[in-house]
């Protein structure tokens, strides 16, 4: 300890970082590229601390996780409710037939005329509520998809095929001078890597999620209310999604979207609000991980997709520009699963100048 003090803090520190990744490895660590033949499980560490995820954000994902898991107790003991409440309506409803039948000497012998009395039918359970015009789902979340982070596709593809419908208008970089970007950490690229930060405004922080869109102080420049306040925007772009991932089902996370947008417009009702979609993961971590992967953003995507109007509302697929054949984050853009390379925003910004409304 006296000779090499040095070398004896040097492993204890490699030990402590190698105890927080592995403590971290399958939640706030989950997205951080990482290469076990090259590189020491500590060096997630590192890169997450590069893109805003501290050590200590572990305590938070591990009260979440609890929360979560509450979530689901609380989910299953309401489902094991409604069984046994539908039990007992069946239950009823067989009774009362009986009774009937039994009873009723005229139903013992019914004439030619008689018509069977018919049993009630339960009604479906109502999907979520919508303002008119948006489209319905075509069905409810199971419980399975629930309690396995599945984030089901339950609109299809109507609502992207509607906005593409939509004629976008090729436009100079001139066009985003009265834009306001909100978004994770897919546009702190944007507005750090492109020519973009010279003219449009950002409200953009790592690990943002639509719930903290309302909540957040950007660092300074104040929340998104007061920003609209303070000025009046052309545009709003909106980019978030893939930090929910795994968090509630499509229907929890269309809903806090809708409510999103309609507070925008709202609060700037001239500005056109553009959805960007949720850009793809890459083929590795998409192919390897159940809550991260290219399935659960496309019944996302399909989702948020339904929310466009193409009036005041638009939503475009920011996919098309920078995945490959298969849908996957292509390799030569991306910087890590899920993040583009710095230059590799420039493509982002080539495909918003194809599509302005």
């Amino acid at each position: 300890m006296k000779k090499t003090p040095l070398i004896i803090a040097l492993i204890s520190s490699a030990i402590l970082l190698e105890l927080l990744a592995v403590a971290g490895y399958n939640n706030i660590y989950a997205m951080q590229k990482f290469d076990p033949v090259k590189e020491p499980v500590f060096s997630k560490v590192f890169t997450a601390i590069n893109d805003g995820i501290y050590p200590w954000d572990i305590f938070n994902a591990q009260k979440r996780s609890e929360e979560a898991k509450e979530a689901e107790d609380l989910r299953e003991k309401e489902e094991a409710m409604k069984s046994k409440d539908q039990s007992g309506k069946i239950e009823n409803e067989v009774l009362n037939v009986e009774d009937i039948n039994v009873g009723n000497s005229d139903d013992l012998n019914p004439s030619p005329s008689a018509s069977p009395t018919p049993t009630a039918t339960p009604s479906p359970t109502p999907g979520p509520k919508y303002p008119q015009g948006r489209l319905e789902p075509l069905r409810e979340s199971t419980y399975d998809e629930y309690i396995n982070h599945i984030s089901a596709d339950i609109y299809g593809d109507t609502g992207v095929l509607r906005a593409a419908e939509y004629e976008f208008k090729k436009v100079g970089i001139e066009f985003f001078d009265d834009a306001l970007f909100i978004g994770d950490s897919r546009t702190v690229g944007l507005r750090d890597y492109t020519e973009l930060k010279d003219h449009a405004d950002f409200l953009c922080e790592t690990s943002l999620t639509i719930k903290k869109v309302f909540t957040s102080d950007f660092k300074g420049k104040g929340t998104v209310e007061k920003a609209l306040a303070a000025k009046d925007y052309g545009k709003i772009y909106i980019m978030v999604g893939v930090n929910e991932l795994g968090t509630g089902t499509t229907e929890d996370f269309i809903e806090d979207y809708a409510n999103v947008v309609d507070t925008l417009h709202e609060l700037e009702p001239e500005a056109k609000i553009i959805i960007m979609s949720i850009m793809n993961i890459d083929r590795e971590k998409s192919t390897s991980d159940k809550i991260f992967n290219n399935s659960n953003i496309l019944g996302r995507n399909n989702a948020i997709a339904t929310l466009a109007d193409n009036e005041t509302i638009f939503y475009i697929n920011i996919n098309e520009a920078v995945c490959d054949e298969d849908g996957f984050l292509r390799d030569d853009l991306r910087g890590d699963h899920l993040h583009l390379l710095g230059a590799s925003n420039e493509i982002v910004v080539e495909y918003l100048k194809e599509h302005g409304v």
